[in-house]
Parts: C-alpha cells; structure tokens; sequence
C-alpha cells in the first residue's frame, strides 16, 4: 500500500524519530555553529563530523539524501549571521558526489538494475537536453570555457541528484515520507516567514540586510521589507511555498483521518508565508497550479467545493476592504498594464529580441546576467537583464535549447496526465495530480522569471521528475483505504 501504516525503512538500524533528530542536529552544527566558533576549535569540531557524514552517506545513502535536503534549505541563513559569503555550494556538490558513490555501492551490493522504464519518455528527453548542452560547447559565441564548465557541474549534479532518487525512493512508503518531509519543511519556512512578518526580521537579519543598498532597494517595498525566511530571497521563498501549498491542499483533501488538520494548519503558514515575501509570482503559481488540480477531477463534490470556496477567498482578497501592503501588492498583479516594472521588462524584451533571432544557438552558457560578467566580460549579453526563465535559456542556448526546454517540459506534464488517468489506486493518482499541478504551475512562472533552478526548489523538481518515472511501477488492482490514508498526516 502506498499510504500503508508501515514505517519507512531508511535504514535497519535507525528509527524516522532518531533519523530527523540527527538531521537537525546535524545541519544545525554544521550550518550555524561552526562558522561562530574560532577556526582552530572548528577544524578540530568540524574533522569528526565529516567523517561521520562520510560514513552516513557511504553506508545509509538514504539518510544522506534527506541531510543533502535538509541543508539546501538553510545554506543561506550561515551567510546572514556571519555577513559574509561561505563556499555552501561546494559543500553541497561533495555532499552529492559522497551520495552518489554510497548509492553505487548500495545497487552494487544489492544487485540492483536501474529502476523504472529506461526508454521513458522523461528519460530520453532528459538524454536529449543533456546531448544539446553538450553541443553547445562547441558554440562559438562564447568567450571563456570557465563559465561552460561552471554551468556543465550544476547540471551534473541535478542530473546526478535525479539519478540517486531513482535509486533511493524504491518503494511507495519511502515515496510518500518524501512527500512529508517536503511538506514539513516548506511548513518550517512558511511559518519562519510569518514569524518574521508577525515580529520583524531578527537583528542579525536586519543588519545584513541593511549592510548592502541594493539589497535594501529590491526587499523594501511598499512600506515593508519583503520577508525571504530561511530561503535565499524573497522570490525563491514566495515560488517555492505556493507550489507546496498546492501538495498540502492536495494530500489534506485526499486524507480523512483526524489528524489532516495539521496538513491544513502547514498549508495556512505556507500561502502566509508566500504572501509576505511580495512575490507576485507566487500568486500565478498558486492560482495556475489550483486551476490545474481541480481540472483533473471536475466531477468531484469535493472539487466543486474546493473551487467555489477558492473563487470566494480570491473575491475578498481583490475587492474586499483590506489596504495593506500585502492586499495591495495581490491585486497589482491584475493591474500589470498600470505596473512600471512591466513595462520595463517589455522593453528589455524587446531591445534583446534581435539578438535572439539571429543566433539559433544562443550567445553560449553562461554568457549572460551575473554569469556573463563573471565569465564572459565584454560579452554582448554580459549582465543584460533576462527577467525570466525561459528568456535566459534563449538567450544562452537559442531558440533551438527553447524548444529541447518545453518539450522535456510538456513531457514532464503529460506524464504526470497520462498516469493520474490510467493508474487505479487512488493514493497513487493523488500524487500524480498534485504533482501535475505543482510542476506545471512552476513552467508557467518560468514566464516571469527564474522560478526553475534555485535551491532548495531545483532538488525537489529533479526528485519530481524521479517521481513520476517511478510511481506508476507501484500500481495495482489493490487500492489504497481512507484508513491507509493516515500516513498522509505529517506526524
């Protein structure tokens, strides 16, 4: 059963209770109190751990996978404390390629072949955007190889996080404790963001903050300091929180235990949480991702009620007698006509159309934005403003990596369709259908800016993807019980 009453089994030694106590425990040390205490006294404290980490990753690759998780979400906050920046994404590329050598050894030792379907339709359109950036190295376009290989490693390591998550989720109970961990953690950083909204930033927060102008341009608007949580910033927070309210939503209407209602109470920190950050775009995520999930199942009672509630909520939202900051910056997203930095980014689309059209292959990776002055200097699309996803992978990659980029996109939906439609257990249905929602409304933010790409979010569309590969394998004439559905609730 996929939402069995059965423990997750991450490894034979260790309880869920003792694995997330070590988690935290773990990240908190390395994430916070090392770079406080001297350096000395952190060598000394920091050579133990490793070590056990090492060893962790190596023996318990599952438990590596949920550390590797758990400290992309709070690599940020060691940079707001000390006020300077630490090397955390190298951190975590080690972190992934130790991962990957204990999942090796664990299919090696266990005689394991590569899960799911090799020919899928996600994993060949993965092989082909892997072979067009390979291509791309031969673009003339590009001034330096530092900034390909630069790009080259990220994508390795998603590619590689994809490949561990085929791998480690190998049952419907390690598949559903996912879900609940990200549910828990996008819960953690939904209700930090209001704790930060409800009290004000902490002062170290503040003064990290206010250390950097251009910082303080970008987060205060309207008369507040947009709030950004544990998260990099303000955006990443907003996109990352309305697509997991969208899960919520999901599993808290598919579970009818007792216990559903801390799924709703985490869904409620999460969309207060996405408004506080000021993101307009996680209002379209959220709006386009609710859309799809009550498409895929019209005929339901429960649908038709979560619609008319939703339509009644939004109403009040964008008509109703509230005029604070929050409330005003909503409904500027149905005035974008009226909106000066619309009309901006129209321009800047505009003024780059030219070039886009002239070089089917791009400008080459890493040529543009920050990436383009850091790599490619004097580059002609050096730190010139992308504003959105797909705009930037154009402009890199041309218009020939724009269509590879919504096929593997349209693939990724349209699997997630065909298997909400053709599986039987309701339990595996339910994470289709969510699943469904949450991608595609990220694809349509994409639209109006980076909403792909950032941590933690990246891992958890990487793990999507593994997911829906997955998943459909589990299926049976058995079908999941209402009572089964207690493993829904975040305990």
């Amino acid at each position: 059963m996929l939402f069995g009453k059965h423990k997750t089994n991450i490894s034979p030694l260790m309880s869920n209770r003792q694995i997330v106590i070590m988690l935290i425990a773990i990240s908190v040390i390395m994430g916070v109190l090392i770079p406080m205490v001297p350096l000395l006294a952190g060598v000394f404290v920091l050579i133990p751990i490793a070590l056990i980490f090492v060893v962790l990753l190596l023996m318990y690759p599952l438990v590596g996978y949920y550390m590797l998780l758990t400290i992309s979400f709070f690599m940020f906050y060691p940079d707001r404390i000390l006020r300077t920046s630490l090397p955390t994404g190298i951190v975590i590329e080690g972190l992934m390629f130790i991962l990957l050598l204990g999942t090796l050894y664990q299919k090696r030792s266990l005689r394991q072949s590569f899960p799911g379907p090799v020919g899928s339709p996600i994993n060949l359109m993965l092989l082909v955007y892997i072979l067009y950036l390979l291509i791309e190295a031969f673009n003339g376009n590009m001034r330096s190889y530092e900034g390909l290989l630069f790009y080259y490693r990220k994508v390795t390591m998603f590619i590689v996080f994809y490949y561990v998550t085929l791998h480690l989720l190998d049952s419907r109970q390690k598949i559903m404790f996912f879900f609940k961990y990200w549910i828990f953690m996008s819960g953690l950083a939904g209700f930090y963001a209001c704790i930060q909204d409800w009290f004000g930033l902490m002062p170290f927060e503040m003064a990290w903050l206010m250390a950097d102008p251009h910082l303080v341009g970008l987060y205060y608007q309207g008369g507040v300091f947009r709030k950004f949580s544990f998260l990099s910033d303000p955006s990443a927070c907003g996109i990352l929180l309305a697509y997991s309210a969208i899960l919520t939503i999901g599993f808290y209407q598919y579970n009818q235990s007792k216990k559903r209602k801390r799924l709703l109470l985490l869904a409620i920190f999460m969309i207060l949480g996405a408004v506080y950050t000021g993101t307009r775009t996680c209002y379209i995520v959220f709006i386009v991702g609710l859309v799809m999930y009550l498409f895929l199942d019209l005929q339901s009672k429960k649908t038709l009620g979560l619609a008319i509630s939703a339509t009644i909520i939004l109403g009040v939202v964008l008509f109703g007698p509230f005029y604070s900051p929050a409330f005003i910056r909503i409904r500027t997203l149905f005035r974008s006509t009226e909106d000066d930095s619309m009309k901006v980014r129209d321009e800047n689309r505009k003024a780059i159309q030219p070039y886009l059209r002239t070089h089917p292959m791009g400008g080459g990776l890493a040529t543009n934005g920050v990436e383009g002055e850091r790599f490619n200097p004097g580059h002609p699309l050096a730190g010139k403003p992308a504003d959105n996803g797909y705009l930037k992978f154009a402009l890199e990659a041309g218009w020939l990596g724009l269509i590879v980029l919504i096929l593997l996109y349209y693939v990724v939906v349209q699997q997630c369709v065909q298997f909400y439609y053709r599986t039987i257990d309701p339990g595996i249905k339910m994470v289709y259908r969510v699943l469904a929602a949450a991608m595609f409304s990220q694809m349509i933010a994409h639209f109006g800016q980076t909403a792909i790409g950032q941590m933690p979010g990246i891992f958890f569309f990487f793990a999507s993807l593994a997911i829906i590969n997955r998943l459909h394998t589990f299926d049976s004439d058995i079908v999941s019980t209402d009572q089964d559905a207690e493993e829904l609730t975040i305990a």
